[in-house]
């Protein structure tokens, strides 16, 4: 069985970089100073003036097929419990990342979060266990199906804002999400692999 399609080559580190990221080295735009990277032309580490957490994000993103698990694609969906995950010893202060009940995509997604001692909820919603791909062609990701999800989680009894990160393949329902719920959506990225580059300062590496 193939392997499934985890979006690695959806990865924009373009929209991360500027060129004083890397100074003098020919990167002048964005694009460039990406590409460079990413054909391991110029290394991270001839870019010390980019921020520590810059580094280490777009390591992980150049890194993203060995920092994902591998899964196969999914002929039946695998569902697992839709419930809330906490990682990290979460407060409530603490970014609440929202995907579907599929058992790959909770695997791909502990694989990303293994590389952070940054706290995080992660909510399950119950979309049948589809990968949010599918999800979004068979429709069972929905807005009454994120409702009752937080419902049932007393998610905001739990945190002081009302801000939920989807992934970005999800996108096209932000705003159907956000007027059913209450809450705002943040369209995330499409491969989980992109998420500490997107979460920025806010996803501190292990010690």
């Amino acid at each position: 069985m193939p392997d499934a399609n985890l979006y690695a080559d959806r990865i924009d580190l373009a929209r991360y970089l500027a060129p004083e990221d890397c100074p003098g080295r020919g990167a002048d735009t964005p694009a460039r100073l990406a590409a460079a990277l990413k054909e391991g032309v110029l290394p991270l580490e001839e870019c010390p003036a980019m921020p520590s957490w810059k580094r280490y994000a777009l390591s992980l993103a150049l890194r993203a097929i060995e920092i994902m698990p591998r899964v196969q694609s999914l002929e039946l969906p695998r569902p697992v419990a839709p419930q809330l995950y906490e990682i990290n010893e979460p407060g409530p202060d603490t970014p609440v990342l929202v995907t579907g009940n599929s058992e790959f995509t909770l695997r791909v997604l502990t694989g990303v979060l293994a590389t952070t001692v940054s706290p995080f909820f992660l909510l399950m919603v119950d979309c049948r266990g589809d990968t949010v791909d599918m999800a979004m062609i068979y429709r069972s990701f929905t807005p009454q199906r994120l409702d009752q999800a937080i419902e049932q989680n007393k998610l905001a009894a739990r945190v002081t804002y009302r801000r939920l990160i989807i992934p970005g393949i999800l996108a096209p329902l932000k705003e159907e999400l956000a007027t059913y719920t209450g809450w705002e959506i943040v369209a995330g990225p499409i491969c989980a692999a992109e998420l500490p580059l997107f979460m920025g300062e806010a996803w501190q590496p292990p010690l």
